[in-house]
């Protein structure tokens, strides 16, 4: 078999899971390093002068680097270099299935596929390889559980050749870790909020349009993405000039910023769970604006004065994931968990183009995490890089004294070049336009995006300047903003009240039927406990074992239907995981009695959330027929 076809043959499986990593590895350009064969007949190579497999045997090397790793605990194993496979290999060979490869050399990875037959382990569903760190890190956040145990192991030549791209390897790892394990936090301390909030804005959803409503009304016209960052005092001036000219939609922390220097947005874009009406004047200025609310914003959110309201819904959400179209939307916003990420696919959405960003710092800065004249007041950051932690305090408007929180100190590269600090929810941004923008690069290359931000991290895939340099290469004279934004208000997408209707009803029969199984699997848990206590492990106990199983099968069946009612139990979800993580106990009694336990708690919860929630769909029907009732009665 020629290189050629060993080529080809390892990129048509490595294409299955990166089409764009097989097509770079064909470039012709692209010369591959030399492969040789060691006295073994396995395959060495020479890479910057350095031998990075053995001479004489490769194979029984990796042998070795495997007993290194054997023994620890851990779920997913996180190679830095592939070389020519062999302890990848041996890693599957010894049962570990949940492998990342990160490979810093295509001339490397190219010449190892010219030879080496790979397809095997590339076949393996979660063996990844990454040779960009955007892919590595979204890899890592779209596959690792936050739970999960990673190990990581980097092959010795690599370590010496590559010592730069490890230390930035080991630092995206380390970013991405964190917001994994702080996604859980988040998801813990949302989810059941975020549910709660989409029953509550049912009539909202019935009174404002979508969001979608604008799509393509303002092609051409230059959007500028403002976040509340420290250097938004460096340009906001200037965007008070270019109003007429340009979109203005401000994070909903930059609001009161703008205000202060005479900047009115044409939208303000809001997602908090909590009221906090602190991020608006409370004067005229907020009658001005128009507000784009995510159908998880606080329904108190949706009752502020203001010159307009859109509604978007998020992929996130099961219940905007099913019933969004029903609402007249057939755009999910992809996000990155911060209003501006959402805003950046919405300017995109409504034909806008360039896509300038302001007040984007995602990194401390003088001693500030947010430009002064927001909520956040007489800010102080301190950097601890020994304990790499940083501690944050401020005063806040509804708060009497100080408040502050402490976090993982994290870095992302600066405008510079050089590290700036940052924290969890910050970098998990970052990674999330880094990822996009080589989304936009391939599939709408047309559309400029411009980091006009003045300070802070580096964002792979912008063109980078300052605003008023983009405002001299970019952005004409005035356009019809204004005008659009109300047509787009007076023309919403029709909604499908039937559909609706048959959505909730059906959600109210699954959640009576799920509820009457979890009372049932929690009755024979307490029958098997009480029996337990009696007379210990006997084959009394199998009819309950049996029905409790027979119970949860059709449970699990139903509950299918009902996909929120789990996002609804994420912090259960969690706790349980937990639970079965932990070392087993030797005793088979007490064990027995342990999963007795878990799962009458588990089924407990079920039944609490059905319970919850049987009032508030059987409140969205009836909001449903009376707005199909006043729709018909308007004609």
């Amino acid at each position: 078999m020629t290189d050629g076809d060993m080529l080809e043959k390892n990129l048509e499986v490595i294409g299955k899971k990166d089409y764009g990593l097989a097509m770079a590895l064909r470039r012709p350009e692209l010369n591959g390093v030399e492969i040789e064969e060691a006295r073994s007949g396995a395959f060495t190579f020479r890479y910057e002068g350095r031998w990075f497999h053995s001479r004489y045997d490769p194979e029984r090397e990796a042998e070795g680097q495997l007993k290194a790793i054997e023994g620890r605990k851990f779920d997913w194993v996180l190679l830095f270099g592939l070389g020519c496979g062999y302890l990848l290999r041996a890693l599957l060979r010894s049962g570990h299935r949940k492998i990342i490869v990160y490979e810093p050399s295509m001339e490397i990875l190219k010449g190892v596929l010219e030879k080496a037959d790979l397809r095997k382990e590339f076949s393996e569903e979660k063996v990844f390889l990454c040779t960009d760190f955007g892919r590595l890190a979204e890899t890592i956040r779209g596959h690792v559980d936050g739970m999960d145990d990673l190990l990581g192991y980097h092959l010795p030549p690599y370590k010496q050749v590559f010592r730069a791209e490890l230390a930035e390897y080991l630092k995206r790892v380390e970013n991405a870790q964190i917001t994994l394990k702080v996604g859980i936090v988040t998801e813990i301390s949302s989810r059941l909020d975020w549910v709660e909030n989409y029953f509550s804005n049912i009539g909202n959803f019935v009174r404002y349009p979508p969001v979608n409503a604008l799509e393509g009304r303002l092609k051409g016209v230059p959007c500028v993405v403002v976040g509340a960052g420290p250097s938004l005092a460096k340009n906001v001036d200037l965007l008070g000039e270019l109003r007429d000219r340009v979109l203005i939609i401000a994070a909903v922390t930059a609001y009161r910023v703008l205000v202060n220097h005479g900047v009115v947005p044409h939208f303000v874009i809001a997602a908090e769970k909590y009221d906090m009406p602190e991020y608006f004047t409370g004067g005229v200025t907020d009658e001005q604006i128009r507000l784009i609310l995510g159908e998880v914003t606080h329904p108190n959110m949706f009752a502020r004065a203001a010159k307009g309201k859109f509604v978007y819904f998020n992929p996130y959400l099961s219940l905007s994931i099913l019933q969004a179209g029903f609402w007249g939307c057939d755009y999910l916003a992809a996000s990155g968990g911060s209003v501006s990420t959402a805003a950046t696919d919405m300017g995109v959405m409504f034909g806008c183009n360039p896509i300038i960003f302001v007040g984007q710092d995602l990194s401390f800065a003088d001693g500030k995490t947010h430009a002064d004249g927001g909520v956040y007041q007489s800010q102080e950051v301190s950097i601890d890089g020994e304990k790499g932690e940083v501690s944050l305090s401020w005063n806040y408007p509804t708060l009497e004294g100080r408040d502050g929180t402490s976090h993982t100190l994290l870095w992302l590269k600066g405008l510079d070049g050089r590290p700036v600090p940052s924290k969890y929810d910050w970098v998990t941004f970052h990674q999330w336009f880094e990822h996009y923008m080589a989304h936009m690069a391939r599939e709408r290359p047309e559309v400029k995006m411009i980091n006009a931000t003045e300070g802070g991290a580096y964002i792979e895939g912008m063109d980078h300047m300052k605003l008023a340099e983009a405002a001299d290469r970019y952005i004409g004279g005035a356009a019809e903003i204004e005008t659009a934004i109300d047509e787009a208000g007076r023309t919403r997408p029709p909604i499908d009240f039937d559909a609706l209707e048959d959505s909730f009803r059906e959600m109210l029969r699954s959640l009576r039927v799920i509820d009457r199984l979890a009372r049932s699997i929690g009755d024979e848990a307490a029958a098997a406990e009480k029996k337990l206590n009696a007379s210990g492990l006997t084959l009394d106990l199998r009819g309950n074992v049996t029905a409790m199983k027979k119970f949860e099968k059709r449970l699990l069946k139903r509950a299918s239907r009902l996909p929120f009612m789990w996002e609804a139990l994420a912090a259960y979800t969690y706790k349980l995981k937990e639970f079965l993580r932990a070392e087993r106990d030797d005793d088979e009694l007490e064990d027995f009695r342990k999963n007795l336990e878990a799962t009458a708690l588990s089924y407990g919860e079920v039944s609490g959330v059905c319970e919850r929630f049987i009032p508030r769909v059987e409140e969205a029907v009836a909001i449903i027929d009376r707005a199909r009732r006043e729709a018909a009665a308007q004609g």
